[in-house]
């Protein structure tokens, strides 16, 4: 399968699942949406489910390969500002691309896998941020602090979608109300969460739509 193909497979099999479960798709449905022949599809997939593992897997690549990348370029850059930074950059790509922002709001909160990819990278930036004392997260758990990650990204992510916020301003004040948990001044962590964003490729370069 060319590499332009799987784009277009993936890129449908995003949006599809956005509007439904793996249950109520059909390899028919991912054709027609997909714009491919249904032998195609046939050939290159081998289910609806290794399908919907693939996008998830693709996803992740992308999205953690997309933003690192940005976030990097800054250099070694206080955990305080790295972890909001992430954070207001996923919002912006869900925003850019919708198909990819309503899966992240279907299967994040209920898929391990995806749930892992949503607080994989920004979990590093805690332990870094605990460890250079500029996070204090109490008798809470990693995995309560995950969860939190997980929870606000996600909810975010809903409101920019559902029309209720801009995807600067549900960045910006989520990002502030992750740093406030985590025990960061309300002057820095408003001052950390309004800071510019590194230029980055956005969702074109992941390929949701």
């Amino acid at each position: 399968m060319s590499n332009a193909t799987e784009q277009r497979i993936i890129a449908a099999a995003i949006r599809l699942f956005s509007e439904r479960s793996s249950a109520n798709l059909t390899m028919s449905d991912l054709a027609a949406e997909a714009g491919v022949a249904r032998g195609t599809l046939y050939r290159n997939v081998e289910s609806v489910e290794q399908l919907f593992d693939q996008v998830i897997s693709d996803l992740g690549v992308k999205l953690h390969a997309n933003m690192a990348l940005s976030i990097d370029a800054l250099g070694d850059i206080d955990p305080a500002l790295r972890l909001p930074t992430g954070l207001r950059m996923l919002i912006r790509i869900a925003h850019d691309d919708p198909a990819i922002g309503r899966f992240i709001v279907r299967f994040g909160l209920t898929n391990e896998s995806l749930r892992s990819i949503v607080s994989g990278p920004p979990m590093q930036d805690v332990a870094a941020g605990v460890a250079a004392h500029r996070f204090d997260v109490g008798e809470a758990s990693m995995l309560g602090v995950a969860s939190l990650l997980i929870g606000s990204a996600v909810a975010a992510i809903w409101t920019v979608l559902e029309g209720h916020q801009g995807w600067r301003e549900a960045g910006s004040s989520t990002a502030e109300l992750v740093l406030r948990a985590l025990g960061v001044s309300s002057s820095e962590a408003r001052r950390m969460s309004r800071t510019q964003l590194p230029p980055f490729r956005g969702a074109a370069a992941i390929g949701g739509s």
